[in-house]
């Protein structure tokens, strides 16, 4: 029997109300998750870090840069310090995402809540990479410092610093997918944390020594190609190539899939 207009009208009503729910709520885990990172004092004393850490190393690359000629990108981005910074910062801000809320019990209340465990992965993750995004905003000074204080006659290239931001971004939308898994999938932080960072370890410093340890063309290739500190150099200097684009976003999303897969299998405990 066909559904009166009348009746058809209140259900697309009733499905709007709740998508508008679920979005508010979806928000809301978002922006809790987010603020929670500044609530305490662990989130300015990281940022802060952050910022003493990588000024240093632009400073240093700067000194380098009077002796020897120094591309601007990797002024900005090749810094070793700079890297391990960030990497730590992805493990440490990723770890209490679920391992947490597992611990405390309360990852089942929030699991309750008019959103899928789908939402929830996303909103975690959301404010994960949002706190990242913010800790590498005032580095967008030192390129600007490089532009004011440039040599005369020296000209300067956007194109190797929108690469090199490009490159940051989506290493750490990988990694911090990648902590969000690593979160979902145990009850200690300590455990995520250490997890994470052995994993992040094997793309960005194993990956880079063995292709030129190995003498085996195939994996060397293999290793060239998820090598994270290749990809940096390449993108530092301007030169985009699609297969790391492509390479960090579809982990990306292999990893959140991964994240929803693993808070679903509670299901069955």
């Amino acid at each position: 029997m066909p559904r009166s207009p009348a009746a058809c009208r209140w259900t697309c009503n009733e499905n709007n109300s709740f998508r508008h729910i679920t979005m508010s709520n979806v928000l809301l885990l978002l922006r809790r998750q987010f603020l929670a990172y500044f609530r305490s004092p662990a989130g300015y004393v990281v940022i802060i870090i952050f910022l003493l850490i990588s000024g240093l190393s632009f400073c240093r690359l700067i000194a380098q840069s009077a002796t020897e000629t120094i591309q601007v990108g990797d002024i900005l981005f090749r810094s070793a310090y700079f890297w391990m910074i960030v990497l730590v910062t992805i493990a440490l801000i990723t770890m209490p995402l679920f391992a947490e809320e597992r611990h405390s019990g309360t990852l089942e209340t929030l699991l309750t809540a008019p959103v899928t465990d789908a939402q929830v992965v996303l909103a975690k993750f959301a404010a994960a990479y949002l706190f990242i995004v913010v800790m590498l905003l005032p580095t967008l000074s030192h390129a600007v410092l490089l532009h004011l204080f440039r040599d005369a006659g020296a000209t300067f290239s956007l194109k190797p610093l929108l690469t090199g931001y490009l490159i940051v971004l989506l290493i750490g939308a990988f990694y911090t997918a990648f902590g969000v898994f690593m979160s979902s999938l145990t009850k200690s932080m300590v455990v995520s944390a250490i997890l994470c960072g052995l994993g992040m370890s094997v793309t960005f410093l194993l990956a880079d020594n063995a292709q030129y340890a190995l003498h085996n063309r195939p994996l060397e290739y293999v290793f060239t190609q998820i090598s994270s500190v290749q990809h940096v150099l390449d993108f530092s200097r301007g030169i985009v190539d699609s297969q790391p684009i492509v390479f960090y976003l579809s982990g990306t999303v292999l990893f959140l899939y991964l994240s929803v897969k693993a808070i679903e299998a509670r299901l069955w405990r």
